[in-house]
């Protein structure tokens, strides 16, 4: 009887995981077929012209996709919680809202951001701390509506930082699974395209530079926090 039960565990254990596997490889293959075709047209163009503008912009735009690509890699591998993507280096001091502002900025939302609180300080390696803000940003613009607000404050363990906004309130099963890789709930699949991977690596980059990334409602407000060491 027990033999039964066990082998339709089994098929349904499989089932899962080749649904997990599928949706891995729709969503990567996705994601890369873009700029990786771009940079296919660029090359084949950049071989084929004689022109010195023409052949400046090409490189540009190889050199902007590729990057693209970089970053989209070294994303899938710290949302999987590969270690070797992680950043380099000693910790050092990070201005916060400085911070939030470059990233906002290279984000080009129409949306405003406001900053409650005073400027802090947080202690994290090259490049963490920006990449943390850069996709709890990038989440609350995409999935909020109006304004985002971000507060600061200090606590005797660092920085608690809030980033808030307007929106759909996510159901209980979105906010359990907010962090799975490559998971979407309805509301964000509703709301725009996107790959699952923004909060997963800010909560990556979060817990090893010692800190964490939450995501909890608040009346009709939908708010990201991140602890960091000061």
């Amino acid at each position: 009887m027990s033999t039964g039960r066990d082998e339709t565990a089994l098929a349904r254990g499989l089932d899962e995981l080749d649904a997990i596997r599928r949706r891995v490889v729709n969503v990567v293959g996705h994601a890369l077929r873009t700029p990786l075709t771009t940079m296919v047209g660029m090359a084949t163009a950049l071989r084929e012209t004689d022109d010195d503008a023409t052949r400046a912009t090409l490189v540009e735009g190889l050199a902007r996709n590729a990057a693209r690509v970089e970053r989209l890699l070294d994303d899938l591998l710290l949302a999987a919680g590969v270690g070797t993507a992680m950043p380099a280096g000693d910790p050092r001091p990070v201005p916060v809202f400085e911070t939030f502002e470059t990233e906002w900025s290279a984000l080009a939302n129409p949306t405003d951001l406001r900053l409650r609180g005073p400027e802090l300080t947080v202690l994290a390696r090259a490049g963490a701390f920006e990449r943390i803000a850069n996709a709890v940003l990038d989440n609350a613009s995409k999935y909020g509506r109006g304004p985002v607000v971000v507060t600061a404050s200090a606590t005797p363990r660092g920085v608690h930082i809030e980033v808030e906004s307007e929106g759909d309130v996510p159901t209980d099963e979105e906010i359990e699974n907010a962090f799975e890789l490559f998971y979407r709930g309805e509301h964000a699949v509703m709301a725009t395209p996107g790959l699952g991977i923004g909060l997963p690596v800010a909560r990556e980059l979060a817990r090893a530079e010692g800190g964490e990334v939450a995501l909890e409602r608040r009346g009709t407000a939908i708010v990201v926090t991140v602890e960091l060491p000061a």
